[in-house]
């Protein structure tokens, strides 16, 4: 009798300690209680650990506002629950493995305030303490990658022929533009004529082609007011013919040598009572405007002067379109004539292929297999206790 009231009191205590350690085991423990504010279009997230055999009993609350995006992720990347929604009331999830826990909560638009309880019921005792705090560790990947590298192993000798382009000949020549007298009325005397003239000057176009290159080097011109401009001319060819003729040996004229440098000056009329304004413009509305009683020498004009002759040569620039010599008598009661010559020296360069043998010494490579080691670095979120 006695043996049996012993058993039934140890069945009854042992009843007893089983129920008081399981209800210890299942007591929830706090691991955050937050509240917080999420503006339009921004995520909050918030990370803890956990250790095998936890519970995560999870509460949620949108205090303002309608919806809101929730989610847990076991990292790196398990997804335990995502939703939207205004409220999550004891959602558990069972921790299989230690491991940190993202909470995220993502905001669309509007301003919100949210409440955020997270417990978590250990397996035993033994993880009760449980340190659920988390830190950041480095991870090194290293990879083996295979490539290919030229190896210098000697120099070979090569011998090849080159054709080069090289100038065969150069020749000048002058070529003659312009050879002209203009009748100018007198600008006193009333009649429909206009004591105002001008001549045309197209230079020539530079040509460049495979084998043959024209250029023009420069060009000039001559004026000479009056009956006796033939006499200043022959005057000007004696003098050159005495001084300096050819260019490359081609003959030149007197216009030609001034170009060229030759000479440094040509010969005109003295001071006389026939003289002639004059300009060269390269604009052709000036010269519109000039005919019309405009300015002889405006914003477009290279060179002017007054005067019974005159010379004048482009060497370096101007050598390339239309330009206009403008004339314009201011007596105003005789009427003139002024000889105008103009000429420019056009450059012919010839080409030809000139064959050369050659030689050059050419490196000599073999490909090598090698292999490099790549190492890269990455972070991850680790629990505390994991990381001692």
């Amino acid at each position: 009798m006695m043996n049996n009231m012993k058993s039934k009191t140890i069945f009854v205590y042992l009843i007893i300690f089983i129920s008081v350690f399981s209800a210890f085991s299942q007591a929830p423990l706090r691991v955050a209680d937050l509240s917080f504010k999420i503006n339009s279009n921004n995520t909050q997230e918030f990370c803890y650990s956990f250790t095998e055999g936890d519970v995560i009993v999870v509460d949620f609350e949108l205090i303002k506002g309608k919806g809101i995006d929730f989610e847990v992720i076991e990292l790196p990347s398990l997804t335990k629950i995502k939703q939207y929604t205004a409220r999550i009331s004891n959602y558990r999830i069972n921790v299989t493995s230690t491991n940190v826990y993202l909470f995220r909560i993502s905001n669309g638009l509007g301003n919100k305030l949210c409440s955020l309880s997270i417990k978590r019921i250990p397996k035993s005792s033994e993880t009760a303490n449980y340190n659920t705090g988390w830190q950041w560790k480095t991870l090194y990947d290293t990879t083996y990658v295979n490539y290919q590298e030229d190896s210098l192993v000697g120099h070979d000798t090569v011998h090849y022929t080159e054709t080069v382009k090289e100038v065969s000949s150069r020749e000048i020549n002058e070529e003659y533009l312009v050879e002209t007298t203009e009748e100018i009325r007198s600008s006193g005397i009333v009649v429909k004529d206009n004591p105002r003239t001008y001549i045309e000057i197209k230079l020539p176009h530079n040509q460049y082609d495979k084998y043959v290159d024209k250029i023009v080097r420069g060009w000039g011109c001559w004026l000479c007011v009056g009956d006796n401009s033939e006499n200043f001319w022959n005057k000007n060819k004696n003098y050159i013919s005495q001084t300096v003729s050819t260019i490359a040996g081609k003959a030149i004229g007197p216009i030609g040598a001034f170009v060229a440098g030759g000479v440094t000056s040509l010969i005109i009329p003295g001071s006389s009572n026939d003289n002639v304004a004059w300009s060269i413009l390269q604009s052709n509305n000036d010269v519109n405007l000039f005919m019309r009683g405009g300015a002889i020498c405006p914003y477009s004009c290279l060179r002017n002067g007054d005067g019974p002759g005159a010379f004048v040569r482009f060497v370096e620039d101007h050598t390339q379109g239309t330009y206009y010599i403008c004339l314009y008598n201011d007596n105003p009661h005789k009427r003139i004539r002024v000889t105008v010559k103009v000429s420019a020296l056009v450059e012919t360069i010839i080409y030809k292929d000139v064959e050369y043998q050659r030689t050059k010494i050419v490196p000599k490579y073999v490909k090598l297999a090698k292999t490099r080691m790549d190492i890269s670095s990455r972070q991850i979120r680790v629990p505390v206790e994991n990381s001692r």
